[in-house]
């Protein structure tokens, strides 16, 4: 249906109703001279390609007919985890507001949001938070996003558990963590917890949605945001693809993108972060719509490289992913220090050869839990990790069935043949190994001492594992408020983009999350108070969450 209507577009639609339409479409903005291609016969913009339009719902050839016209004072595009908190938002400051969803239903990842909350954090704490998040992420951060977060985020925070109380989905745990410093400054973060797995952020987005609803938004799903509209230098309206055709979504105040990143769109992932195309996608459906809409119309991507989440919390429980255990590869050889980190094992498994380099196996005996407590590390129990393995427990709860991979068995021969390896290698490998940690020198990898313990006891154990991209981290270049610029990093009048596919408030390598539920709580704090800027011109909220002393009691289990 894409291939056809597009076909169409080249072959012959009019292009003259512009004018009429009382402004410049998208497909017709001009782009700085000599940046923009053009490709049979259709002017693509800056920095992109036709392949990259085709592997996302946005169109590059102008559109001028439309089968209906809507107007409202904010448009959202997007009905996921930073789109929600935006059309609430909307409605909390008194605005009409129209949400565009690509998928049938929201949809959202994730399970819990964070904050930090200024009123329990010291000025040099905050100053100091700030500093530690950027070591974190090698310094190779946006400053203005990180501190956009460090002062609204804890707000956020208490709204969306107050959002999600009065949708019917409230959080089930609101955790405060206090950090102290050696020269008495301190920091107070709070963490949200929605759900837990499968049900997952989804349920909470999707009751919010319902609630939303219900307070006067208008949601239009299957309806993809598809290309931006202009009015001189200012972005007035968006234009959806429903089922009956292309409807116009007019903005009196804003267009507020929320459409995710880019890992499902081919093209771009193989210009922007080519070391990751052969591993397997989590997430369906995050094409870079929004993105390629905001380059139609001047935008510009922040500088790669850009950060990515590379998980599997499926496999096993996620307590175990940190654990140094032996880990091998398809083959059943050893092949890294097992002391990197889950979110770092991408960067030595994207050497392998195989179509899909993400799956490894982790191998321990039966006194793995002994062990990683004498390590430091909290490791699921038994009766935990039996609900990761397929067909031990008849209804196991809190995990995603078709993705469990975690194997018991007498034998190594026996795990072997579960975890699909060779036997033979598998067997070599942990003699090997057992050599190396009687020794107490491991001279293949050189983890440390410490982490050399022997595999001796039966049963063994073996963890499928089977990493794979969350998230990329880096989407249109943003200002302070989260309103896109252009290429000189003027804001574009009307249009602002949030969550994932906005900025770079990481712009390392990889994003490790200094925070717990970071990634959701930047998506939803972005939402909110880009909406805030874009109706009042400020980032102060005229329904504010309340205050603190009385949202702790209400929520957080101050014990």
């Amino acid at each position: 249906m894409s291939i056809d209507r597009r076909g169409f577009l080249k072959g012959g639609l009019a292009l003259g109703a512009a004018a009429a339409l009382g402004g410049s479409l998208a497909g017709c903005a001009s782009a700085p001279a000599g940046e923009a291609k053009a490709q049979d016969g259709v002017e693509y913009p800056a920095g992109t390609t036709a392949d990259d339009f085709e592997n996302s719902s946005a169109v590059a050839e102008p559109i001028t007919e439309f089968v209906e016209e809507k107007t409202y004072d904010i448009v959202v595009v997007g009905a996921g985890t930073s789109g929600l908190p935006a059309v609430l938002t909307a409605i909390e400051e008194g605005a009409t507001v129209a949400c565009l969803q690509k998928e049938s239903t929201a949809i959202s990842q994730g399970n819990g949001s964070s904050g930090v909350i200024l009123d329990e954090t010291t000025d040099m704490g905050l100053l100091r938070w700030v500093q530690g998040y950027r070591e974190a992420c090698s310094y190779r951060v946006n400053l203005d996003l990180v501190n956009f977060f460090a002062r609204h985020s804890g707000e956020t925070a208490m709204w969306m558990a107050r959002m999600g109380k009065e949708a019917g989905y409230p959080p089930y745990e609101s955790k405060l963590t206090r950090t102290e410093t050696a020269d008495g400054s301190y920091v107070t973060t709070m963490r949200n917890a929605f759900g837990v797995k499968p049900e997952n952020n989804g349920n909470l987005i999707k009751a919010l949605a319902e609630y939303a609803e219900g307070k006067g938004a208008e949601f239009f799903y299957s309806t993809p945001g598809v290309q931006l509209v202009k009015d001189g230098e200012r972005v007035t309206a968006v234009i959806g693809e429903s089922p009956d055709g292309y409807v116009k979504f007019n903005a009196n105040k804003a267009v507020i993108l929320a459409t995710g990143d880019y890992q499902n769109n081919d093209s771009m992932l193989a210009k922007y972060a080519p070391d990751l195309v052969r591993f397997t996608k989590k997430q369906m459906n995050k094409t870079g719509d929004g993105i390629l809409m905001a380059m139609a119309v001047g935008a510009t991507m922040t500088p790669v490289g850009h950060s990515k989440q590379m998980h599997d919390m499926d496999a096993a429980p996620m307590a175990m992913t940190g654990i140094p255990f032996l880990a091998v590869d398809e083959q059943g050889e050893r092949f890294m220090n097992e002391e990197i980190p889950m979110h770092y094992w991408d960067a030595t498994l994207r050497y392998s050869d195989a179509d899909d380099p993400g799956k490894f196996c982790r191998i321990f005996d039966n006194n793995y839990f002994a062990t990683a407590k004498e390590w430091g590390y909290a490791p699921s129990p038994v009766e935990v990790m039996e609900n990761y393995i397929p067909g031990a427990v008849e209804n196991p709860t809190g995990v995603m069935k078709d993705l469990i991979d975690t194997h018991r068995c007498d034998t190594l021969d026996e795990l072997a043949g579960e975890l699909g390896i060779p036997a033979d290698a598998l067997k070599k490998t942990v003699e090997r190994y057992n050599h190396l940690c009687e020794t107490g020198f491991d001279e293949d990898f050189g983890k440390q001492s410490k982490f050399m313990v022997p595999i001796v006891e039966p049963p063994f154990w073996g963890i499928h594992q089977w990493i794979r991209l969350t998230a990329m981290g880096g989407g249109i270049a943003v200002d302070k408020n989260y309103q896109v610029v252009d290429q000189a990093g003027t804001p574009i009048p009307g249009l602002y983009a949030v969550g994932f596919g906005a900025g770079d408030i990481c712009g390392d390598v990889d994003w490790s999350l200094y925070l717990g539920g970071m990634s959701c709580g930047s998506c939803m704090t972005s939402g909110r108070y880009a909406t805030i800027h874009a109706l009042t011109g400020d980032l102060v909220p005229s329904s504010p969450s309340g205050d603190w002393e009385g949202f702790r009691a209400e929520f957080v289990d101050v014990d």
